[in-house]
């Protein structure tokens, strides 16, 4: 063999090796980043995690309401005392201030 076509068999051999190594690397990376999911595992809360959960209490009152007849509340076409019961943005988001 002459020289030129080991260095050209070298070159080769030490491409072939180094692409092989960074797609494994990659791949290494990716599955960890993967098996650690988003934000790298460390817990999120939701955006409108205190909307949520005061939509979930209004829903189990309302719900422990439901079969009581001594206390529905019926409808009445002039009663607008509902409308003091509507959820506010202060109720939920802290320190009462809007985002």
């Amino acid at each position: 063999m002459s020289i030129s076509a080991k260095i050209a068999d070298f070159a080769h051999k030490a491409f072939v090796t180094t692409a092989f190594g960074y797609f494994v690397y990659t791949g290494v990376n990716l599955g960890g980043m993967m098996l650690a999911g988003p934000d790298n595992g460390q817990p999120k809360e939701h955006p409108q995690a205190g909307f949520i959960q005061m939509l979930r209490d209004k829903y189990a009152e309302e719900y422990s309401k439901y079969f009581d007849t001594g206390s529905r509340d019926w409808y009445d076409k002039d009663d607008n005392s509902y409308l003091k019961k509507l959820p506010r943005p202060e109720d939920y988001q802290p320190g009462g201030k809007r985002n």
